[in-house]
C-alpha cells in the first residue's frame, strides 16, 4: 500500500503560492523550471508532481523532468485515467488529494485539461492550490457542484 502525507502535500502546496513564470505567459522562470525540467510546457500537472515528490510520497511512474524528457504524467487526461486504473480515483474529496478540471480554465490557451492540489474540504466547496493558474501558483475557491470538476485522485 502507497502511504501518502497529506499535511506535508498541503504544506508544500500552500509554500509555493506566489510563484510566477518570468516573464509572464513563457511557462518559464527559475521556481518554475524546477517544476518543469526547464521545459517551456503547461505546468499544472507538473506542478502537482513536484509536490508530492517534495513531500516524499511521489506518484507511481513519475520522474523528474529534464530537457527534453518529461514524464507521461504531465497530460492530465493520462494522469487521471492512471488514477482511475489504480482504483484511486475518487468523486468526493480530501486534503492533500488531487483534483482534476475538465478544461484548461485560466491556465494556457488552447485545448486540454487542468490539476490542483486541494488544500481544505468545506461543506459545498474546496480550496486549491494549482500551478499555471495565471501563470502563476495559486490558492482559490471552487464550489463542489461547478460542473467543470472529474475527479479526484488519492493513492492508496
Amino acid at each position: 500500500m502507497i502511504i501518502t502525507n497529506p499535511n506535508e502535500v498541503v504544506r508544500i502546496a500552500l509554500s509555493q503560492v506566489g510563484v510566477k513564470e518570468q516573464p509572464r505567459g513563457s511557462n518559464k522562470g527559475p521556481q518554475v523550471d524546477r517544476y518543469t525540467g526547464g521545459n517551456a510546457v503547461p505546468w499544472c500537472a507538473l506542478f502537482c508532481l513536484w509536490v508530492y515528490r517534495e513531500a516524499k510520497c511521489p506518484i507511481p511512474g513519475d520522474f523528474s523532468p529534464s530537457p527534453g524528457k518529461m514524464p507521461p504524467m504531465c497530460n492530465v487526461e493520462h494522469f487521471e485515467r492512471v488514477f482511475k486504473e489504480h482504483d484511486w480515483h475518487y468523486m468526493a474529496p480530501k486534503e492533500g488529494d488531487l483534483v482534476f478540471f475538465s478544461h484548461r480554465g485560466n491556465s494556457d490557451r488552447g485545448p486540454g485539461r487542468h490539476i490542483g492540489i486541494v488544500v481544505k474540504v468545506e461543506l459545498d466547496r474546496i480550496q486549491i492550490v494549482d500551478g499555471n493558474w495565471g501563470d502563476s501558483v495559486r490558492n482559490r475557491w471552487v464550489r463542489l457542484d461547478c460542473g467543470e470538476i472529474t475527479g479526484f485522485g488519492r493513492m492508496g
